[in-house]
């Protein structure tokens, strides 16, 4: 596969929007972890950033009447946050490209251990889509924007 410079042109550049998120269990079946209208964006950048960003779009909303200015998740009640933990995942970086693997360098995220890690996961364009793979699961992106 072709190599790609941050100032060459770039396929992964621009914001991509999660079409779906399979895991495949090991008697085959498939498994969507955030149910199959799974909410996310992709965003890489021509100077080498990235951001991603996927939520259950059924998670369970906290106090309606709660203030914006006190929505920190330090504030929250203790069921209200691990709810929230476990139904959107984020995390951002830099990133690069060798050969059909995209290393996500993470520089900030929601879970902690993968703060200052190297995320490498196999990718493949296919018919303008990305999918990218981790062990047993399959994200397909779908540019958010089409190009003209």
């Amino acid at each position: 596969m072709e190599e790609w410079s941050m100032t060459d042109t770039n396929p992964f550049v621009g914001t991509w929007k999660l079409i779906s998120w399979e895991v495949t269990q090991p008697d085959g079946t498939i498994h969507y972890p955030f149910g199959k209208d799974v909410v996310g964006y992709l965003i890489y950048t021509a100077d080498g950033h990235m951001s991603a960003e996927i939520m259950d779009p059924d998670r369970q909303q906290s106090d309606p009447d709660f203030p914006l200015e006190n929505a920190a998740a330090q504030t929250l009640p203790d069921p209200d946050r691990a709810r929230a933990y476990s139904t959107y995942l984020s995390y951002c970086g830099t990133y690069t490209v060798e050969g059909n693997t995209v290393t996500h360098h993470v520089k900030a995220g929601l879970i902690p251990s993968w703060t200052g890690s190297e995320q490498s996961r196999p990718f493949k364009f296919e018919h303008d889509c990305l999918i990218i793979k981790v062990g047993n699961q399959k994200l397909t992106w779908d540019r958010a924007v089409k190009h003209a």
